[in-house]
């Protein structure tokens, strides 16, 4: 019989917040926000207590706390290099490196390897007698060569909490190993709290989505464990919403399915509808649901409600397949608007890549070959596609010999200015709301190279008296933008749900493609409905 896998979730606590704490100590002590395009992204505890709450509009948050001190959090650069170092750290401690990140404030472990490591060496130390009484403790061993690193595991009590308050009929097979399982939990979130100072809430199940949902169930700074025999009722208490994958759009079609098929008037209304598991299991079957999602999504998300993830931890890569910086704006119509935005969000780039292509003696260690600018017209409005157009990137970006300024200067009047002119066409008007600026087809670079010239072939080196002729200007030193990095091969879920204690909404992805109805900001679809509560609560 195959045994279950072991999987921890971790979540940094209020992610941002801890990060500027940790640069500035002070914030601990005082009531404070980070605010990311007008919207309040976390808050710390101090603020939670007084009854700050996320997704609402910072200047709404100033009316009701004036004391509340908002800090600017749409630089991503000092959480992204906080999020990369524990990810490092963390993946230390695990055997293989099997840690995949979600975002910047999580991870998921696969410990399978390590639990079943040391229940071999827990079997070695019972006697072999029906009537021998098994070993209270084992010394978990966190390396397979050095027997002395470790930390002693006692493996007749689970650390931490229970999601459903009840414990296991027994402690073998699968339940042990969760239990061994919670213990190491415990010890990588001390090691991470102690050494690097950064709390997590953290969950150990037999899968991503439930080891997810049991870290989430107890916050901050505590753990959770989900045994596999109480997983459903676990689940069936939850509204589907709250189910990773399933976001809000899944959920209404999945509800207007339901309520179609039973011909029932009184359950047209959103706020009647019962969406708890338990209700939607019972009312639904596999086959609505692939009917109303189609094949794929249908039996992974009718699986989900029965606490069934076939999503194994995908370990995450050093470096990303690509890197892009974008903004969105109201209206873009001129070309000098262009031209300024593309300064600035060229100056952003760089910065990435030399944060995420670069190693800790500035050597680089992998070159993208094509730059890419996506842009979306107005006319499409904020759900529309993309229109994008690639070229070979100048290899004067890796140069050592010119300033940052030199190099964003080619970029945008040699390379981008080109792209975004092929992109309008012949149009002497153009409005759009999204530009997007990105180095993709990212290479290893090869071993002690320095030839970069080699690297790309000849044609694509640019020479000093190319740059002689690029127009300069003062460099404006605004930084909205946002990060997207691309990892190869990630079967990451991308968990679209938003609990009310979730801790950090992190807006990088693809644009805010949601607007209030109330107030007019723009903001990602799934905090829309959280946002909205606020108006509700002012009436």
């Amino acid at each position: 019989m195959l045994r279950s896998s072991v999987i921890i979730a971790l979540d940094w606590d209020a992610f941002y917040c801890s990060v500027e704490e940790h640069f500035n100590p002070e914030l601990k002590k005082i009531a404070f926000a980070v605010k990311q395009k007008g919207i309040i992204c976390t808050c710390n505890y101090v603020a939670r207590a007084l009854g700050v709450k996320k997704l609402q509009l910072h200047m709404e948050a100033l009316k009701q706390f004036p004391d509340l001190v908002i800090v600017n959090g749409e630089d991503l650069s000092r959480y992204r290099d906080a999020s990369k170092e524990l990810w490092y750290f963390t993946r230390d401690m695990v055997w293989g490196g099997k840690v995949e990140r979600l975002g910047f404030d999580e991870l998921f472990l696969d410990v399978t390897e390590m639990i079943d490591f040391n229940i071999a060496l827990l079997d070695n130390l019972h006697v072999p007698r029906a009537s021998s009484q098994p070993v209270s403790s084992l010394f978990f061993r966190m390396s397979k060569d050095e027997p002395s690193v470790g930390f002693s595991c006692p493996v007749s009590s689970v650390a931490g909490n229970l999601a459903t308050g009840s414990l296991p009929g027994d402690f073998r097979g699968d339940n042990l190993r969760l239990v061994l399982g919670s213990h190491l939990c415990h010890y990588i979130r001390s090691q991470i709290l102690d050494l690097k100072g950064y709390t997590s809430s953290g969950g150990v199940s037999i899968n991503k989505t439930l080891a997810k949902m049991a870290g989430a169930s107890h916050k901050p700074n505590q753990q959770t464990v989900l045994f596999p025999e109480f997983a459903q009722d676990f689940l069936d208490t939850y509204d589907i919403g709250r189910i990773p994958w399933i976001g809000h759009k899944s959920k209404s079609i999945i509800l207007d399915a339901i309520y179609k098929a039973t011909d029932n008037v009184n359950h047209t209304v959103e706020g009647e509808r019962d969406a708890t598991v338990f209700n939607v299991r019972h009312m639904a079957n596999k086959q609505l649901f692939i009917n109303s999602l189609g094949q794929s999504s249908g039996d992974k998300l009718w699986d989900l409600l029965h606490g069934v993830d076939q999503t194994g931890v995908q370990p995450t890569p050093d470096m990303p397949t690509q890197i892009s910086i974008e903004d969105t704006f109201k209206s873009l119509t001129s070309v000098i608007e262009v031209h300024n935005v593309l300064r600035r969000l060229s100056y952003s780039l760089l910065d990435r890549m030399y944060i995420d292509l670069k190693d800790s003696n500035g050597d680089w260690l992998g070159h993208p070959q094509t730059a890419r600018l996506s842009t979306r017209p107005r006319s499409t409005g904020f759900y529309g596609s993309r229109i994008s157009r690639s070229d070979s990137l100048p290899s004067i970006v890796f140069s050592s010999s010119h300033s940052r300024g030199s190099i964003v200067d080619y970029l945008v009047d040699r390379c981008w200015m080109p792209l975004f002119s092929k992109l309008i066409g012949d149009a002497k008007i153009f409005d759009i709301v999204l530009l997007n600026v990105a180095v993709v087809n990212i290479e290893k670079s090869p071993a002690k190279s320095s030839d970069i010239t080699s690297f790309f072939g000849k044609k694509k080196h640019m020479d000093n008296s190319q740059l002689y002729d690029v127009h300069r200007e003062g460099l404006p030193v605004t930084k909205r933008a946002k990060v997207v990095g691309d990892y190869a091969d990630s079967e990451v879920a991308h968990f679209e749900f938003l609990e009310d204690d979730d801790e950090d909404v992190i807006f990088e992805e693809d644009s805010y493609n949601e607007s209030c109805v109330v107030c007019g900001q723009r903001m990602m679809n799934f905090a829309l409905e959280a946002h909205m509560r606020f108006h509700e609560l002012g009436d």
